[in-house]
């Protein structure tokens, strides 16, 4: 009887745990007012349901389930039913967008006591992208942050932009890496999964307090740290493959030799001998889908953290990989990252940690975005009736009997480039925190950066030939060989003290301390030529020992040592969180400048008003509202060493002795005249902003309008040609104005079960030259087609405009020539006929010539749109980031109209004919008597794109599976990259940065695209 009383008992006791009970309740916040909306859900099933407008609900549960509270704005609850069938809850707000803390220059403030313009990105908005470099993620993220690359190929580098141009030189922002002042490069070598947050400090009140080196604005990277009683072990990897998102489209055979003919009747002369007719084809080679294919790219990482309530230990290493979708022999990125850091509280005096990250990286590149051995400019011109083999050909390879100067098979281009490049480097930083009194604490750290580059390049012997037989002016009759290495170590020491006290409805926060840094660099390079032909290509044998000694060898050495040495203080009052007042001031000396201007001071203030804490505030809606203004003077340091002085080197070569038997030595003179006044750029800055948290800041805006003037710009001075120097002194002699809004918005709601979030970011910016040299003026970048300067900086103008001949159409019929004319009856354009392009007489002189030459563009946009979306549903989600520019031009530089039987894009087949008079392209010839391809804005078009930067769709396995399988956390998801664009531009991609002079942005010379990624993620945590 007694085990079937106990059969009994266990039987009830398991029915009821799998019993369902009716639970009723009340969901309300701190204040015990209702919230409606309130998302419940049982844990571990797909059960849920909503609050109704009362905060109140009802749900069936079993009696040992547990219960899941989630709403935006406030922090997720799991209540335990544990038999009840009544449970109320009080759900905790979370911190708001306007209540997180956000780092300021060595400290940490609440970002709505904040008065500076800081931008914060958090791991979240990082965690959802398959993008391999963080300059990537930033993306479309940031008001006021333009981000470009400098080309699409694998190792390429970013141009970030902070608020404009600030210069003709540098203006790469400070990044600093938990307190550690890192190389330009590091952003590219760190960890995705190992990021915290980002702080984009865009203001002088912000960046102030890094005096000289703020003037480009500071990029403040934090790490992550485990918290106490968390212990985790997580994979994260990635694995796609990439396209071009676009690529021109060029003449097939058949068109080609329609418009070649063409051209040349338009002239009156004779085919070359031996070009084909439609007949007679022989090949139809599409030279850029056979360079281009699929490429694969991916990445893995694991870490490991965990922490107690006295410290946390992290560490992690990661892999990336990508290949080129062009060569990816030959065009590939490899790097190899590891990181650990730890800290310990040893009791309530002292706290300390320290942190290290380990970089290797190789990289193997092509040539790219020059119309000079770049395979994707070659195949843009070489003829398709030219076959992509030859077996009597060098190497294998055809070349074409039509298309030639510098133009090579972009196979055997390929071929014959070979170049390589390692990276090893560490940064690292170790603290001390002393907390001697309450509200008082000491900060010592030291950090180093250091950084070794290996790399070389090998370019074999060749001769080449025609497929007729005819040797081109293509040839290296010895194989040349190129090496070099640098080495650059940096050492910061830096010691800080902040207090900070609350009496009554006042707080004060004072900040003093001081910096020592020291930058210490070497870098040697070599070349020679004449490996051993048999021995060539081994790659054992591809090095300068083994070349002959001879005159060929040359090497050159550089030693770079850059000190600097600083005090800082920040004071910071408030009163009852509605009046802010911030105050800082830096001295820096460096020696990078002249010993008449070593030293500089560079102050800042800035003022906030939290108009939402009035008493006469009354606004529900409005929760929060707090307006800014700042103004401050930081600088720009970036120069050469030295350039203050008036350095020896090499400047020519003198022939010594009798005529037949001379010497020939190397000559040494001063390479440019001594400045010992010239000191930092310096930039003011004027900023005035609000925040806005609306109802209960589901909804936060930010608002900024400033002011950039950056005046003693570092360029050359002018000076007598009788002076004895090689070249003028460094002076600060330029002046930019940089002025702009900022504007960001985000939203998040809860539709049911469906948690929603929204963020936009709108940028202007208007960027003027106000100031140069004597002469008003800088020439840019050189088009080597025409020999023609195409950009300039030139006051009243943008930096780096475009510069040309403007047109007015094309000349439908002869008449229109003849109507062409100036005051006096004469024709403005003497040589041209029907179908020729129309040159606009600008200056109104009755002649069209150089005085005719003026702006025709500017690559930089009146407006950049970032816009993000995110959804998630039970265990779905799904992320959209849109990102547009808007009234950027690109100058298309990479057409060849020297080249007399360059092929053309299909744009040309839109080429004037008789039969198609209103066409969009002039007409073709080969002697160009009307000069049509002289630098105009016919080669100039709208770059404004609107761009699917990134998709992500990803599920999120439920906890009751989790469970079994023992996983904290399962992702999985799929991911597309630049899946689509909507752009104008006719040429590789909207999206052009530069190869880093400002002065060359947004050109496209061949430019290597974006490419369109599709790929599977995978993150799993323990």
């Amino acid at each position: 009887m007694r085990k079937l009383y106990s059969l009994l008992l266990v039987v009830l006791l398991a029915t009821s745990a799998f019993a369902q009970s009716t639970i009723t309740g009340k969901v309300t916040d701190s204040k015990g007012d209702g919230l409606p909306g309130v998302s419940i859900a049982l844990k571990g099933t797909s059960t849920g349901v909503i609050s109704d407008a009362d905060g109140n609900y009802s749900i069936s549960a079993p009696f040992d389930g547990a219960l899941v509270f989630s709403f935006i704005g406030f922090k997720t609850a799991e209540v335990k039913v544990g038999g009840r069938t009544s449970i109320n809850v009080t759900l905790e707000e979370d911190l708001t967008a306007l209540e997180e803390v956000v780092v300021i220059g060595y400290g940490e403030q609440k970002k709505s006591l904040n008065t500076a313009a800081i931008s914060r990105v958090d791991s979240k908005q990082l965690s959802n992208f398959s993008n391999q470099r963080l300059e990537q993620m930033l993306q479309g993220q940031v008001a006021g942050v333009t981000i470009k690359p400098s080309s699409g190929q694998p190792g390429s580098g970013f141009n970030i932009l902070i608020r404009g141009i600030g210069t003709n030189g540098d203006n790469s922002p400070l990044i600093i890496i938990d307190g550690m002042s890192a190389n330009d490069g590091a952003l590219s070598a760190l960890n995705p999964e190992d990021i915290e947050s980002i702080e984009i400090m865009k203001d002088a009140a912000s960046t102030a307090i890094y005096g000289a080196r703020g003037a480009n604005g500071v990029v403040f990277v934090k790490t992550k740290k485990a918290k106490a009683g968390e212990a985790s072990l997580v994979y994260e990897g990635f694995y796609g493959m990439q396209r071009p998102w676009s690529m021109p489209k060029v003449l097939n055979a058949s068109q080609y030799v329609e418009l070649i003919s063409e051209k040349y009747a338009n002239s009156g002369l004779s085919l070359p001998a031996g070009f084909p007719t439609q007949e007679t084809i022989p090949h139809n080679s599409d030279w850029i889908n056979k360079l281009v294919q699929a490429a694969p790219t991916q990445r893995h990482g694991i870490s490991l953290s965990k922490g107690t309530e006295n410290g946390s230990i992290n560490a992690s290493l990661s892999y990336f990989a990508q290949d080129g979708i062009i060569a990816p022999k030959k065009s590939n990125a490899r790097r190899v990252t590891g990181r650990f850091a730890a800290e310990q509280k040893v009791n309530d005096l002292f706290f300390f940690g320290q942190s290290a990250q380990f970089v290797h990286a190789t990289n193997e590149r092509i040539g790219e975005n020059n119309v000079f051995g770049s395979p994707l400019s070659e195949a843009l011109v070489y003829d398709p009736l030219t076959p992509y083999y030859d077996p009597n050909g060098t190497f294998g390879f055809a070349q074409s009997p039509y298309v030639q100067k510098e133009y090579l098979n972009p196979l055997s281009q390929i071929f014959i480039t070979n170049n390589s490049s390692m990276q090893n480097g560490i940064i690292g930083n170790t603290f001390l925190k002393i907390t001697p009194v309450k509200g008082l604490v000491i900060n010592t750290s030291m950090g180093i950066d250091y950084q070794y580059y290996t790399g070389k390049g090998f370019t074999p012997s060749y001769k080449f030939y025609d497929t007729n037989g005819n040797q081109l002016n293509l040839v290296n009759e010895l194989n040349d060989i190129y090496e070099y290495s640098s080495k650059n170590f940096i050492w910061q020491w830096e010691n800080f003290a902040t207090y900070t006290k609350d009496f009554g409805k006042h707080s004060i926060q004072g900040t003093i301390g001081t910096t020592m840094r020291q930058f210490k660099g070497s870098s040697f390079g070599a070349s020679s030529s004449g490996i051993p032909e048999e021995v060539q290509f081994d790659p054992n044998f591809q090095y300068i020992d083994n070349t002959p000694d001879s005159l060929r060898r040359s090497n050159s050495s550089a030693p770079e040592k850059v000190s600097l040495v600083s005090v800082f203080g920040r004071a910071i009052y408030g009163y009852d969180q509605k009046y802010l007042v911030t105050a800082t001031l830096r001295r820096d000396g460096s020696s990078v400048f002249g010993p008449n201007n070593r030293y500089g001071i560079f102050p800042s203030v800035s003022l906030g008003w939290v108009v939402s804490r009035e008493a006469f505030w009354n606004f529900e809606t409005v929760n929060f509202l707090k307006a800014k203004l700042s103004y401050g003077v930081n600088g720009n340091d970036r120069i050469g060493t030295l350039r203050y002085a008036s350095v020896i080197g090499n400047t020519g070569s003198y022939p010594f002795g009798k005529p037949g038997s001379q010497t020939i030595y190397n000559g040494l003179s001063s390479l440019f005249a001594d400045n010992p006044d010239i000191k930092w750029e310096e930039s003011k800055q004027f900023d005035a902003g609000f925040e806005v948290g609306l109802l209960n800041d589901r909804i936060t805006l930010e608002m900024d309008y400033y002011i950039k003037k950056t005046s003693g710009l570092l360029m050359e001075a002018t000076t007598l040609d009788l002076d004895g120097f090689n070249g003028p002194p460094i002076a600060n002699v330029g002046e930019v104005v940089n002025r702009g809004f900022e504007f960001e918005a985000k939203y998040r709601q809860n539709f049911g079960q469906v948690n929603f979030g929204a963020s936009l970011n709108v940028t202007t910016l208007h960027n003027e030259v106000t100031k140069v040299t004597d002469n008003g003026y800088i020439d840019g970048y050189t088009w080597p087609v025409r020999n023609t300067v195409i950009t300039r900086m030139e006051v009243g103008k943008p930096i780096g405009f475009f510069r040309g001949y403007k047109t007015a159409g094309i000349f439908n019929s002869q008449d229109e020539v003849f109507s062409h004319i100036n005051s006096s009856g004469q024709r403005l354009q003497p040589n041209a006929q029907a179908g020729d392009i129309k040159f606009v007489d600008v200056n109104k002189d009755g002649v069209i010539d150089s005085k005719d030459i003026t702006e025709i563009g500017s690559p930089w946009a009146k407006a950049q749109i970032g816009l993000n979306l995110n959804a998630s549903y039970k265990g779905f989600d799904i992320r959209l980031l849109f990102t547009s520019s808007v009234g950027n031009d690109i100058y298309r530089s990479y057409e060849r109209q020297d080249v007399i039987n360059n092929n053309y894009t299909t744009e040309w087949l839109d080429r004037w004919t008789p039969e198609n008079p209103t066409a969009s392209y002039p007409r073709l010839t080969v002697s160009d008597p009307n000069n049509n391809s002289r630098a105009s804005d016919f080669y100039v078009e709208n770059g404004s794109y609107v761009r699917l930067k990134s998709l992500q769709i990803g599920y999120s396995l439920p906890s009751s599976i989790l469970e079994k399988i023992k996983v904290t956390k399962m992702r999985a998801y799929v991911t597309f990259d630049n899946l689509w664009t909507l752009t104008g531009y006719s040429g590789f991609d909207p999206e052009i940065g530069n190869s880093g002079w400002i002065l060359d942005t947004g050109i496209d010379k061949g430019f290597y695209p974006q490419l369109k990624t599709m790929g599977f993620g995978l993150r799993v945590q323990f």
